[in-house]
């Protein structure tokens, strides 16, 4: 019996509504699930919403698929709302359709695509099923770079085959080119670039399988890279200063995001490190912190200064509300004491960048910002790319581009000018 059913969906003609959808009963289980966590009622109306909407497009997109799966989701997202004509009440929001799958998701234990039913899943489904084991097993990458190859990989699938008949052997250089071409509009150089490479990988797999002609991937076209491009912008001392002045130290979710900070400025720590950090990560006899495997899948030990490490403490006894979860940081509201992810992390941050002033760039300006002034500071790129956990140096070698003072003693006199 579900208790949900009588107090959120009062109307007769939407419980028959939903009973009648594609996910059925899961709907009103998923009503249970939010408000078990706290969510207001209009949030659950909303996220219940958007949840059958995505069951109506699945009836038709993947008839005889009997588990949600996150490729479903990553279509539904990227490829159906684009174009959506579907009727009221169905919730066309991005993200509202993206935070309300993402809870489906998690109710269901589901963070990857589901490995087991390839025998009822379509051709895509199958595809990029064994791109994504290719992906962990092969190349060892971490599960967010997986997910937006796939869909990159999916979106090209459906732009070159749109009725489905996959001719993946007489792909050629021209369906590359028209691809890249119809993208570079919308998107800026660097997501182009990121498209592009998460393309090429893609068909680095075709050809390691056999499904086309090996040298293809050499055929995608590049994307200027960051030296003909103007430096990273970064913060300056009185700018990070600032985000301390609009912070209230004496609140619990104050404590929480001068926490957040201090890892992101004082160690460059990305908003997922943030997010998946345990308490017994740090140590504090030894006076280090532990970041897990991250995007590089390699664990790094860090030094913990003495500003990161007073603001940890501070956090941990007097703002950390009482939960058995073992997470560092952890949702003050809805659903209150479990971890933040790491998109409540980049959203906390974002907030504290508006109250002081601070606009474009995003969460990452700050990790810009540590990184420059550590290399400023005389830190060698290695020593930059050590702490950062990069593990190509030409991805640290933007730094060395703001360090002004080094750049200046390597440069050479103008012929004619002054000495």
């Amino acid at each position: 019996m579900f208790v949900m059913d009588s107090q959120l969906f009062r109307r007769e003609w939407s419980r028959r509504r939903m009973a009648a959808n594609g996910l059925g009963i899961i709907l009103f289980r998923y009503a249970d699930w939010l408000c078990e966590r706290g969510y207001a009622r209009n949030t659950i109306h909303q996220y219940t919403q958007a949840v059958e909407h995505f069951g109506q497009w699945r009836e038709t997109a993947h008839p005889f698929s009997s588990k949600v799966k996150a490729t479903e989701v990553d279509e539904f997202l990227s490829v159906h709302l684009a174009h959506c004509a579907c009727v009221v009440p169905a919730v066309r929001s991005r993200n509202t359709c993206r935070a309300a799958l993402a809870r489906l998701l998690a109710m269901s234990g589901e963070d990857e695509p589901d490995r087991g039913e390839t025998a009822v899943c379509g051709p895509e489904d199958v595809l990029l099923g064994a791109f994504d084991r290719h992906m962990e097993e092969v190349c060892g990458l971490s599960v967010a770079t997986r997910r937006y190859r796939r869909r990159y990989a999916l979106e090209f699938l459906r732009w070159r085959f749109p009725h489905s008949r996959y001719d993946i052997g007489g792909l050629c250089a021209c369906d590359f080119f028209g691809y890249a071409q119809s993208r570079a509009e919308g998107l800026k150089r660097e997501s182009l670039g990121v498209l592009v490479v998460s393309l090429r990988a893609f068909t680095r797999f075709l050809e390691f399988e056999g499904f086309c002609r090996h040298g293809l991937s050499a055929v995608w076209p590049s994307v200027a890279r960051w030296r003909t491009s103007p430096p990273k912008a970064v913060l300056g001392g009185e700018e990070v200063g600032r985000l301390d002045d609009v912070i209230d130290s004496a609140s619990p979710t104050g404590l929480r995001d001068k926490a957040i900070l201090r890892l992101i400025v004082g160690l460059g720590l990305r908003c997922s490190e943030v997010a998946a950090l345990r308490l017994e990560d740090v140590d504090w006899r030894a006076g280090t912190l532990l970041v897990g495997a991250g995007k590089q899948r390699r664990e790094r030990l860090l030094p913990l200064p003495t500003n990161v490490g007073k603001a940890l403490a501070d956090y941990l006894h007097k703002g950390r509300p009482q939960t058995p979860c073992r997470f560092v940081m952890v949702c003050h509201r809805i659903p209150f004491g479990e971890a933040m992810t790491r998109e409540r992390v980049r959203g906390a941050v974002r907030r504290v960048m508006t109250r002081a002033g601070l606009k474009g760039g995003g969460t990452h300006v700050l990790r810009h910002s540590f990184a420059t002034m550590l290399h400023n500071r005389g830190a060698s790129l290695k020593e930059v790319a050590d702490v950062l956990g990069h593990q190509s140096p030409d991805t640290t070698a933007i730094y060395a581009r703001v360090n002004l003072p080094q750049l200046r003693t390597v440069a050479r006199p103008w012929p004619g000018g002054p000495s």
